[in-house]
């Protein structure tokens, strides 16, 4: 009888081979395609979907490699629930491709429960699955988001166990350094699921709905940091939310980088923003202080996303402003979606990214 080999390591034995024949060339590794960063600076780029179907290696080495020239440090792949079973060879090559050239994997842990961001926009299969955990309203009907349709309640233990053996995969599967939670998406709503009533005293009052979902995050980090040591835990915010929410934010335990995302511009200027006040400068200052006061270092996440080719310019102007900023951990999207001018964009972020060090 054959003996079985894991699919991570069959993926590995697989790419190594097709290197050995000169098939897939192997990609310079000198250090000249790296910007030595200043001590504890992390600079990364949001690689979304990348990994869906279609996959080029060589097409994978060329997106590393630029981000490798302009000093990145991690590379952030967004994982659904079912990229852990349907795209893992995919994720591999990216994983070995972003190690030969000394930078890192992150995982972006994308819509799991409809409690995050992430790419794409879809529901939550797990969600879907277990009706009987969705956060409900007072009149027991459940929250429609247009982004990932219903959300899991995260009192019930099924959706922690389920987050926790995600993640277990995710680290058993690929070599993986960070793990993003990107925005997360019930704050500010209240559950009135059966075993939120019996959790919560004061159902009406959002303050402990806000805590419970703040600690949910601090038992997912507990579990990574009792299990993986060596992964950096980062959480982001939109940028304009509330001060009550990142004061909650400010308790999340075991969590390295906490801070926000936005366009990179202030209120004041005059560019299109998917959410008003969602912007880096100005709400980006007030979450840096909110890290230093939890002991936590800072991150930013650059919205270069669905992006006219006036807010280009827009974003030329005011991207330096954003960096001087000096946070501890910086994220650009590469190549994002709805673009109108991308060469152009992609041009500005790495004019100044360059300069992040």
């Amino acid at each position: 009888m054959r003996k079985k080999i894991s699919r991570r390591l069959f993926v590995q034995k697989s790419t190594l081979a097709t290197v050995a024949a000169g098939v897939l060339p192997k990609v310079a590794t000198s250090s000249t395609h790296k910007v030595e960063r200043r001590e504890g600076k992390r600079l990364s780029a949001y690689y979304f979907r990348a990994h869906m179907y279609t996959l080029v290696p060589s097409q994978v080495r060329e997106d590393l490699k630029w981000m490798a020239d302009v000093g990145t440090n991690s590379v952030c792949v967004a994982v659904l629930e079912q990229d852990l079973r349907a795209a893992v060879e995919n994720v591999a090559i990216i994983s070995e491709e972003t190690e030969k050239l000394g930078m890192e994997l992150f995982v972006v842990p994308s819509r799991w429960g409809g409690l995050l961001a992430g790419a794409p926009k879809v529901p939550s299969v797990f969600t879907i699955q277990n009706p009987e955990g969705w956060l409900r309203k007072a009149d027991g009907n459940f929250y429609k988001d247009k982004n990932v349709g219903v959300h899991s309640s995260v009192h019930y233990p099924e959706t922690v166990k389920f987050f926790k053996k995600s993640l277990d995969k995710i680290f058993n599967l690929w070599k993986v350094k960070g793990i993003i939670w990107d925005e997360p998406k019930i704050y500010d709503k209240k559950d009135y699921s059966e075993l939120a009533r019996k959790n919560i005293e004061d159902i009406d009052d959002v303050a402990p709905h806000n805590a419970a979902f703040s600690d949910f995050f601090s038992t997912l980090n507990e579990h990574i940091k009792n299990n993986y040591p060596e992964v950096e835990t980062n959480l982001f915010a939109y940028a304009n939310m509330p001060d009550h929410i990142i004061d909650s934010l400010k308790t999340i335990t075991d969590l390295d980088y906490v801070g926000c995302d936005g366009r990179p511009w202030s209120a004041n200027d005059v560019g299109d923003v998917e959410q008003v006040g969602k912007v880096l400068l100005g709400p980006g200052q007030k979450f840096q202080k909110a890290a230093k006061e939890a002991g936590m270092k800072s991150i930013f996440l650059i919205e270069n996303h669905n992006m006219s080719a006036e807010n280009n310019a827009l974003m030329d102007r005011k991207l330096p402003e954003v960096i001087d900023l000096n946070p501890d951990h910086l994220i650009y999207y590469y190549y994002p979606r709805n673009l109108d001018e991308p060469e152009e964009n992609m041009a500005i972020i790495k004019k100044h990214v360059k300069n992040f060090t």
